[in-house]
């Protein structure tokens, strides 16, 4: 707050914030440029870069998660996916299932580029 009783209003790295000479609070929260939606897709493309079609590769990815990261700054997107594994004959057909997996994508939610994958590790 100034002298006269009044707010200085400061926009920094997309977060408005009202100054009061020694503490800072936010105000309002602007929305990043790149939203939900697009950042999962940014996750589907890379693990599909990474991963494409064959026998030996994942399949059938899905989206298990999704959330902004405490400081805004990044999307964390979870993705799902079915493992190959060899087929084993001495064992029935419906014992046979595929390993489910995950991978966890950080996403830039400015440039909506992947910056990390990861193995979700329980917290």
């Amino acid at each position: 707050m100034t002298e006269s009783g009044q707010f200085i209003t400061l926009h920094f790295s997309k977060f408005w914030f009202i100054s009061n000479m020694s503490t800072t609070a936010i105000k309002s929260r602007a929305e990043p440029p790149v939203d939900a939606r697009q950042a999962t897709r940014a996750a589907f493309d890379y693990f599909r870069a990474l991963y494409p079609d064959n026998m030996l590769h994942p399949y059938d990815p899905s989206l298990e998660e999704i959330e902004m990261s405490k400081d805004g700054r990044c999307w964390l997107v979870t993705l799902g996916f079915n493992e190959r594994r060899l087929q084993n004959q001495n064992l029935p057909k419906f014992l046979q299932v595929p390993l489910r997996a995950l991978k966890s994508f950080k996403v830039d939610a400015v440039t909506g580029r992947v910056l990390s994958m990861k193995i979700p590790r329980d917290e």
